[in-house]
């Protein structure tokens, strides 16, 4: 990264009089008692404990507690997140975190990661390693250190990544995200900072390359977990009972081939608890020594769609339970396209052009209207108006949607976004925009989790974080779930050459 020096590198050089001297303003070190405390908290850290009887001054204590944390893999940072706990978000705390900032990573001056770290203060996000690893492992990166608890902390570190020429710097699009996790205009000012201090912004769809010409759209891999289970749900028609359903599930553990395990019929009120009883089961025993994430996708048919299942709850432990859409990147696939296997061709071509980075820009309903899906290069990517089945509010009263899906998965679009509240606002539909326009739309499991983590303390349904509410289909043709005794299927059937293993 240009004008930066690695974490290893800037704990090497000797302390500035300047960050000492933010340290020393901290008011809270004034008082002697607190000042012991501080250093006997970091003793063990050190190997040794510094002596506070001898006859030494506040600074020159203070000096020697620093250069001991600069030889530590945490740096600083421990200490800076110990005094902004003891002190508060005083102006002092803010100026030591500019300092640390301004010693470690030539990157901004000191009026703007003050600005920054101003912005970053109110932000509050759960799970906020969880968050960052996810981030870390996209880029191909080690797991986040364990200081990187706050936001700004984790930002502190991400600047210290190195990019390829004419990428992004890693810190600019982690910040991207984080200001996903601000409400209203402190997300747009969180945004508009980064597109303000980023040397390499993301290019406005309007002015982008065709993806076949951009270098990143060739190096970036869609997503395609190795280690996954799914889930589907088919209601039996022919029963007494409506609410009727075959659950049927097949996993994958690499290096292994799929397995289909054996279906049960459940009624359908009881999905979530059995399908929360099948992943205990499943982490359990042949999920155990899992390694990466595991990939959950539902094949649900239209009428289940609605079906929340990002939202459904895992097996809790003591009493805290987790949520399926964090813990593991969901998905939902369709069950009619599944059957229909004179849609494959269209279905597989649409996915081989948007894998390989040649499809079309994102459609939005109902602006792009129905004929633009047949346009060439056609879209693999839909954003819905409203949820399948669901209505527009007109002046007139209610009435019932087109079929948007329906067109959707008739022309063979692979993914399809839509907002499960309904109509969403003009702010939920810009915030999801300038998601689509940060990412490549070829990891959106993955970032759709993030967002779904980043949601977590918005419990209101009207709340303005949009990740807590977007479903994702996301119908990859090769990765099907096979029938007993079937494991490989001619390519031929989604309008190909090759057989393929049938995934």
């Amino acid at each position: 990264m240009t004008g930066s020096k690695s974490f290893t590198e800037s704990v090497r050089r000797s302390l500035p009089r300047y960050l000492v001297d933010a340290v020393q303003r901290v008011s809270c070190l004034d008082d002697p008692a607190t000042l012991r405390r501080l250093l006997h908290k970091f003793s063990s850290e050190l190997g040794a404990a510094l002596d506070t009887t001898a006859n030494t001054s506040q600074r020159g204590l203070l000096v020697r507690l620093m250069e001991g944390l600069c030889e530590q893999p945490a740096g600083l940072i421990p200490l800076l997140e110990t005094l902004e706990l003891w002190e508060g978000e005083t102006n002092a705390v803010l100026n030591l975190k500019v300092a640390t900032a301004v010693w470690e990573v030539e990157l901004l001056s000191p009026e703007d990661w003050e600005e920054l770290f101003r912005l970053l203060d109110g932000l509050r996000i759960p799970n906020l390693q969880q968050w960052y690893a996810e981030f870390l492992r996209q880029h191909r990166r080690y797991a986040p250190p364990a200081h990187c608890t706050e936001p700004w902390a984790a930002f502190l570190h991400s600047a210290t990544l190195n990019a390829r020429p004419g990428e992004p710097l890693p810190c600019f699009q982690f910040l991207r995200r984080l200001a996903f996790a601000a409400d209203g205009e402190h997300q747009f000012a969180i945004s508009d900072w980064a597109d303000s201090h980023d040397p390499s912004p993301p290019v406005d769809e309007s002015d982008e390359l065709p993806m076949e010409q951009s270098e990143t759209s060739e190096r970036t891999e869609i997503w395609r977990p190795s280690d996954y289970l799914i889930i589907r749900l088919r209601p039996l028609l022919d029963s007494d009972r409506e609410s009727l359903t075959i659950l049927s599930h097949w996993w994958r553990v690499h290096p292994g081939g799929q397995q289909h395990g054996e279906d049960r019929r459940i009624d359908l009120e009881h999905a979530e608890r059995e399908v929360r009883a099948l992943l205990l089961h499943a982490e359990s025993d042949w999920a155990y020594f899992l390694k990466s994430e595991l990939a959950i996708e539902f094949v649900l048919p239209w009428e289940l769609l609605q079906l929340p299942v990002e939202r459904w709850q895992k097996a809790p432990f003591r009493g805290v339970g987790g949520v399926l859409g964090e813990d593991h990147p969901v998905v939902v696939r369709s069950l009619e396209r599944l059957d229909r296997r004179d849609l494959h061709g269209r279905w597989g071509s649409r996915w081989d052009a948007f894998s390989e980075g040649h499809a079309g820009h994102i459609h939005w309903f109902p602006e792009d209207g129905i004929t633009r899906l047949l346009s060439d290069p056609p879209p693999a990517v839909v954003v819905l108006s409203v949820p399948p089945g669901g209505t527009h509010h007109g002046a007139e009263g209610d009435y019932l949607a087109p079929d948007e899906l329906g067109e959707a998965l008739r022309a063979g679009v692979p993914v399809v976004i839509w907002d499960r509240r309904g109509v969403g606002d003009a702010a939920s539909r810009t915030a999801l925009q300038t998601i689509l326009n940060s990412h490549d739309p070829r990891l959106l499991p993955s970032v759709f989790r993030t967002l779904r983590i980043a949601s977590r303390g918005s419990d209101s349904k009207d709340a303005p974080t949009v990740g807590r509410h977007l479903a994702l289909l996301w119908d990859d043709p090769y990765r099907l779930p096979v029938a007993s005794g079937d494991t490989v299927v001619d390519r031929r059937r989604l309008g190909g050459e090759q057989p393929h293993e049938r995934l």
